[in-house]
């Protein structure tokens, strides 16, 4: 299970490096079902793992965060170019 830890924080580092915060709600509640589903099938061991996927997934989102603004700081990437609006 430890494998899946790994690919959850992987998937969260590439959704943090490109999309924003809505992106992260909806894979969260996608590994929120999984989490429930396989406490519920497979027994505690299983949701705990689940739930280990869950903090992977977003330490791997601020990871890609960080990420993006080296990049950014660096000169490799640009940043997004809208303007932001004050309310």
């Amino acid at each position: 299970m430890f494998y899946a830890a790994i690919f959850h924080f992987f998937a969260g580092a590439v959704t943090g490096s490109v999309f924003k915060v809505r992106t992260l709600l909806l894979l969260l509640l996608f590994v929120m079902a999984e989490a429930a589903m396989l406490g519920l099938i497979q027994g505690s061991i299983a949701g705990l793992w689940a739930l280990v996927n869950l903090v992977g997934l977003q330490a791997g989102y601020l990871a890609g965060i960080y990420c993006r603004s080296v990049f950014e700081d660096a000169g490799y990437s640009l940043p997004n170019r809208r303007p932001r609006r004050l309310p």
